[in-house]
Protein backbone atom coordinates (compact mmCIF):
# COMPACT_ATOMS: atom_id res chain seq x y z
CA UNK A 1 0.00 0.00 0.00
CA UNK A 2 2.86 2.39 0.71
CA UNK A 3 4.15 1.98 -2.82
CA UNK A 4 0.75 2.96 -4.24
CA UNK A 5 0.52 5.94 -1.88
CA UNK A 6 3.99 7.13 -2.91
CA UNK A 7 3.14 6.61 -6.57
CA UNK A 8 -0.05 8.70 -6.24
CA UNK A 9 1.88 11.44 -4.39
CA UNK A 10 4.44 11.63 -7.20
CA UNK A 11 1.90 11.46 -10.01
CA UNK A 12 -0.50 14.01 -8.52
CA UNK A 13 -4.28 13.92 -8.22
CA UNK A 14 -6.49 12.19 -10.76
CA UNK A 15 -8.50 14.25 -13.23
CA UNK A 16 -12.20 13.26 -13.05
CA UNK A 17 -12.87 13.88 -16.75
CA UNK A 18 -9.88 11.79 -17.78
CA UNK A 19 -10.85 9.05 -15.35
CA UNK A 20 -14.36 8.89 -16.83
CA UNK A 21 -12.96 8.85 -20.38
CA UNK A 22 -10.38 6.20 -19.48
CA UNK A 23 -13.08 4.06 -17.86
CA UNK A 24 -15.20 4.29 -21.01
CA UNK A 25 -12.26 3.26 -23.21
CA UNK A 26 -11.40 0.37 -20.91
CA UNK A 27 -15.05 -0.73 -20.87
CA UNK A 28 -15.07 -1.03 -24.67
CA UNK A 29 -11.95 -3.20 -24.58
CA UNK A 30 -13.42 -5.27 -21.75
CA UNK A 31 -16.65 -5.89 -23.65
CA UNK A 32 -14.70 -7.01 -26.73
CA UNK A 33 -12.56 -9.27 -24.55
CA UNK A 34 -15.47 -10.90 -22.70
CA UNK A 35 -17.70 -11.46 -25.73
CA UNK A 36 -14.80 -12.54 -27.93
CA UNK A 37 -13.37 -14.88 -25.31
CA UNK A 38 -16.79 -16.44 -24.72
CA UNK A 39 -17.26 -17.03 -28.46
CA UNK A 40 -13.78 -18.49 -28.84
CA UNK A 41 -14.21 -20.79 -25.85
CA UNK A 42 -17.58 -21.88 -27.23
CA UNK A 43 -15.88 -22.58 -30.57
CA UNK A 44 -13.28 -24.66 -28.71
CA UNK A 45 -15.99 -26.65 -26.96
CA UNK A 46 -17.81 -27.28 -30.24
CA UNK A 47 -14.55 -28.29 -31.92
CA UNK A 48 -13.88 -30.85 -29.19
CA UNK A 49 -17.47 -32.13 -29.26
CA UNK A 50 -17.47 -32.62 -33.03
CA UNK A 51 -14.08 -34.34 -32.89
CA UNK A 52 -15.30 -36.62 -30.09
CA UNK A 53 -18.65 -37.55 -31.63
CA UNK A 54 -17.14 -38.28 -35.05
CA UNK A 55 -14.22 -40.28 -33.61
CA UNK A 56 -11.66 -37.88 -35.09
CA UNK A 57 -9.34 -36.91 -32.22
CA UNK A 58 -7.72 -33.48 -32.51
CA UNK A 59 -4.30 -34.75 -31.41
CA UNK A 60 -3.72 -36.15 -34.91
CA UNK A 61 -2.98 -34.56 -38.28
CA UNK A 62 -6.65 -33.43 -38.25
CA UNK A 63 -5.85 -31.10 -35.35
CA UNK A 64 -3.29 -29.34 -37.54
CA UNK A 65 -5.89 -28.59 -40.22
CA UNK A 66 -8.46 -26.84 -37.98
CA UNK A 67 -8.15 -23.25 -36.78
CA UNK A 68 -6.96 -23.54 -33.16
CA UNK A 69 -9.11 -21.93 -30.48
CA UNK A 70 -5.99 -20.74 -28.64
CA UNK A 71 -4.95 -18.65 -31.66
CA UNK A 72 -8.42 -17.14 -31.91
CA UNK A 73 -8.33 -16.31 -28.20
CA UNK A 74 -4.95 -14.64 -28.63
CA UNK A 75 -6.35 -12.54 -31.49
CA UNK A 76 -9.35 -11.46 -29.37
CA UNK A 77 -7.11 -10.46 -26.47
CA UNK A 78 -4.84 -8.48 -28.79
CA UNK A 79 -7.75 -6.70 -30.48
CA UNK A 80 -9.40 -5.77 -27.16
CA UNK A 81 -6.16 -4.29 -25.85
CA UNK A 82 -5.42 -2.38 -29.05
CA UNK A 83 -8.95 -0.96 -29.32
CA UNK A 84 -8.89 0.23 -25.71
CA UNK A 85 -5.44 1.80 -26.14
CA UNK A 86 -6.44 3.42 -29.44
CA UNK A 87 -9.53 4.95 -27.86
CA UNK A 88 -7.49 6.30 -24.95
CA UNK A 89 -4.91 7.84 -27.26
CA UNK A 90 -7.58 9.25 -29.57
CA UNK A 91 -9.29 11.01 -26.67
CA UNK A 92 -6.01 12.15 -25.13
CA UNK A 93 -6.80 10.32 -21.89
CA UNK A 94 -3.87 7.94 -21.69
CA UNK A 95 -3.27 8.43 -17.98
CA UNK A 96 -5.62 9.85 -15.36
CA UNK A 97 -2.95 11.33 -13.08
CA UNK A 98 -2.52 15.09 -13.42
CA UNK A 99 1.26 14.88 -13.86
CA UNK A 100 0.98 12.67 -16.93
CA UNK A 101 -2.35 13.82 -18.35
CA UNK A 102 -1.42 17.51 -18.37
CA UNK A 103 2.16 17.20 -19.58
CA UNK A 104 3.25 19.03 -22.71
CA UNK A 105 6.19 16.76 -23.35
CA UNK A 106 6.80 13.03 -23.18
CA UNK A 107 7.73 12.00 -19.60
CA UNK A 108 10.80 9.92 -20.48
CA UNK A 109 11.31 8.71 -16.89
CA UNK A 110 7.78 7.27 -16.82
CA UNK A 111 8.19 5.77 -20.32
CA UNK A 112 11.49 4.13 -19.31
CA UNK A 113 10.00 2.77 -16.07
CA UNK A 114 6.98 1.28 -17.85
CA UNK A 115 9.21 -0.20 -20.58
CA UNK A 116 11.46 -1.68 -17.90
CA UNK A 117 8.46 -3.24 -16.17
CA UNK A 118 7.29 -4.69 -19.51
CA UNK A 119 10.76 -6.08 -20.18
CA UNK A 120 11.18 -7.61 -16.73
CA UNK A 121 7.67 -9.08 -16.83
CA UNK A 122 8.11 -10.73 -20.21
CA UNK A 123 11.72 -11.81 -19.53
CA UNK A 124 10.86 -13.49 -16.23
CA UNK A 125 7.64 -15.03 -17.61
CA UNK A 126 9.52 -16.43 -20.62
CA UNK A 127 12.31 -17.90 -18.52
CA UNK A 128 10.04 -19.42 -15.86
CA UNK A 129 7.47 -20.89 -18.27
CA UNK A 130 10.20 -22.28 -20.51
CA UNK A 131 11.87 -23.98 -17.54
CA UNK A 132 8.54 -25.36 -16.31
CA UNK A 133 7.73 -26.73 -19.78
CA UNK A 134 11.15 -28.40 -20.02
CA UNK A 135 10.81 -29.91 -16.54
CA UNK A 136 7.48 -31.45 -17.55
CA UNK A 137 8.66 -32.72 -20.94
CA UNK A 138 12.32 -33.73 -20.52
CA UNK A 139 12.77 -33.75 -16.74
CA UNK A 140 14.73 -31.45 -14.46
CA UNK A 141 18.04 -33.14 -15.25
CA UNK A 142 17.81 -32.15 -18.93
CA UNK A 143 16.75 -28.51 -18.54
CA UNK A 144 18.87 -26.13 -20.63
CA UNK A 145 19.26 -23.50 -17.90
CA UNK A 146 21.65 -21.19 -19.77
CA UNK A 147 19.57 -21.33 -22.95
CA UNK A 148 16.36 -20.58 -21.06
CA UNK A 149 17.94 -17.63 -19.26
CA UNK A 150 19.40 -16.36 -22.55
CA UNK A 151 15.95 -16.60 -24.12
CA UNK A 152 14.55 -14.59 -21.19
CA UNK A 153 17.21 -11.92 -21.72
CA UNK A 154 16.37 -11.71 -25.43
CA UNK A 155 12.65 -11.36 -24.67
CA UNK A 156 13.44 -8.77 -21.97
CA UNK A 157 15.40 -6.72 -24.51
CA UNK A 158 12.68 -6.97 -27.15
CA UNK A 159 9.89 -6.10 -24.70
CA UNK A 160 11.85 -3.15 -23.33
CA UNK A 161 12.53 -1.76 -26.81
CA UNK A 162 8.99 -2.29 -28.08
CA UNK A 163 7.48 -1.03 -24.80
CA UNK A 164 9.66 2.09 -24.87
CA UNK A 165 8.69 2.86 -28.47
CA UNK A 166 4.99 2.15 -27.88
CA UNK A 167 4.74 4.18 -24.67
CA UNK A 168 6.56 7.11 -26.27
CA UNK A 169 4.35 6.97 -29.37
CA UNK A 170 1.23 6.67 -27.22
CA UNK A 171 2.17 9.72 -25.17
CA UNK A 172 3.01 11.67 -28.32
CA UNK A 173 -0.39 10.77 -29.79
CA UNK A 174 -2.23 11.66 -26.57
CA UNK A 175 -0.41 15.01 -26.28
CA UNK A 176 -1.13 15.84 -29.93
CA UNK A 177 -4.80 14.88 -29.56
CA UNK A 178 -5.17 16.95 -26.38
CA UNK A 179 -3.59 19.97 -28.13
CA UNK A 180 -5.95 19.49 -31.07
CA UNK A 181 -8.96 19.39 -28.73
CA UNK A 182 -7.73 22.54 -26.96
CA UNK A 183 -7.38 24.34 -30.33
CA UNK A 184 -10.91 23.27 -31.30
CA UNK A 185 -12.29 24.57 -27.99
CA UNK A 186 -10.54 27.93 -28.45
CA UNK A 187 -12.08 28.45 -31.92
Amino acid sequence: MRIIERWNAIMGPKDERLTAESNRCAAVGYIILIIGAALVLYYGIMLEQVAETTDHPLLTPLGQSVFPASTALLIVILISGLVSTYLQVRTGAFDTHARIAQTDRIPWDYVALMALLCGVGLGVATTVTRILAEVQIVGIANVAWAGDIAMGVVYFTLAFAVGFACFAATFRGAINRRRQLERELEE
